[in-house]
């Protein structure tokens, strides 16, 4: 019975020093989050606003996306933070999982994405995605402590900044040629737009209706399991307008998009958006 109740102390101990160490790792972890977060606060210049003569070049489809999405005389915005909600479905035969997440995105320079998504009962994890500097992570801990998934390596980089490209809707100054927008008529309500982060270029497909709503978005992004690149879309179900920006505040989407292998794994809502 003596050796029996040593046993336990050592696991015990064991185990309290094993939380302990996840404890420490996890704050290591959000430091080097909070870090990141900072160093995308970037603000536009006060005394720069948009008007409809930034866009008067473009094609006649670009433009009336262009002009719906931003109301004259608004500050251009550098940054965008966002608060969403939505469900996730990371695996095809995994049931939906509500989550709730925050996101810096800053054209030029990446994006981090920060959610905490329910599982089962009280048993949640924290996700965190990013990509800056042409790094890129993700990461999924249970309860918050225990990596599940923590990897970065160049195919989850390159993917990862195919995700933030695609993400440039949320600001619509990202599609402005003079923030290095490429824009391409394909007819009266489609049009390609290439955006391009340090060495990854992307022609993102949109279809606008005639009021200049954005209706889908479509782009080849790199699959990191796959290790080659396939059709990423997305459809916007409504739009909403916050400090003189209307973007998609409702939409879904997933990978293989408009093929039958097509798999819907992201429901997402934006609650709140602040420009700066």
């Amino acid at each position: 019975m003596k050796i029996i109740g040593i046993v336990l102390i050592v696991l015990v101990g064991i185990l309290f020093l094993t939380i302990a160490l996840l404890g420490v790792l996890r704050i290591v972890d959000n430091s080097r989050m909070n870090r990141i977060w900072s160093s995308l606060q970037v603000s536009g210049e006060p005394e720069k606003v948009f008007s409809p003569e930034m866009v008067g070049g473009l094609p006649a489809v670009a433009q009336r996306y262009l002009l719906h999405a931003i109301q004259p005389g608004t500050p251009l915005a550098r940054r965008v933070e966002l608060k969403m909600s939505g469900m996730l479905k990371p695996k095809e035969d995994a049931t939906w999982m509500p989550l709730q997440a925050t996101q810096i995105l800053t054209p030029g320079r990446g994006f981090i994405w920060k959610a905490k998504a329910k599982a089962v009962g009280p048993v949640f994890m924290r996700v965190t995605d990013y990509y800056t500097d042409g790094k890129g992570r993700i990461r999924v801990a249970l309860l918050g402590l225990l990596p599940v998934v923590n990897a970065s390596n160049p195919d989850i980089v390159k993917s990862a900044a195919g995700r933030f490209l695609g993400e440039s809707v949320w600001l619509p100054t990202a599609f402005l040629p003079q923030y290095g927008a490429v824009w391409q008529e394909v007819d009266s309500l489609h049009a390609k737009v290439t955006l391009t982060i340090d060495e990854l270029s992307a022609a993102l497909t949109l279809t606008i209706d005639e009021e200049g709503r954005l209706k889908e978005v479509v782009l080849l992004r790199w699959k990191d399991d796959l290790k080659q690149f396939v059709p990423f879309g997305v459809v916007i179900e409504e739009e909403r307008e916050f400090g003189g920006y209307t973007i998609p505040s409702q939409l879904r989407g997933g990978w293989q998009y408009g093929t039958d292998r097509y798999r819907e794994f992201f429901r997402f809502t934006i609650d709140q958006a602040m420009f700066h």
